[in-house]
């Protein structure tokens, strides 16, 4: 339970913190600390420091997980399922992708079958 906690602020921090903070230093740099004020003043502060400093988390992302990989970008856990088919289905399938995989092998044949050709016609 612990490592699922640290896991998620690890991705929390990763993800939303560290452009929200890029973007505050950004607009500093910028424009000062009215640029800030005004920004905060919007109706969605959080999300403008966090595409203002976006570029720059990247940046930085990029050369943490250069020192230690997955830390600059975590790992996430998906779910995977796998749905089970018919069994009749599946000869169907099959028998089409056997199907497909002779007509492209003849058709790489004749393709290969001219190129000898022309090469033969040149020489």
């Amino acid at each position: 339970m612990a490592k699922d906690q640290l896991r998620d602020f690890h991705l929390f921090a990763v993800e939303s913190a560290l452009p929200f903070g890029m973007g505050i230093i950004k607009n500093a740099k910028t424009g000062g600390l009215t640029k800030i004020i005004d920004l905060f003043k919007s109706p969605d502060p959080f999300s403008e420091f966090q595409v203002d400093g976006e570029t720059s988390a990247k940046k930085v992302r990029d050369k943490i997980d250069q020192l230690i990989p997955g830390l600059g970008y975590p790992v996430v856990s998906v779910d995977v399922s796998v749905e089970e088919n018919d069994s009749d289905s599946d000869s169907d399938c099959e028998s089409n992708d056997q199907d497909s995989l002779v007509s492209t092998l003849d058709r790489i044949d004749t393709e290969l079958d001219q190129l000898r050709r022309f090469i033969n016609n040149d020489s």
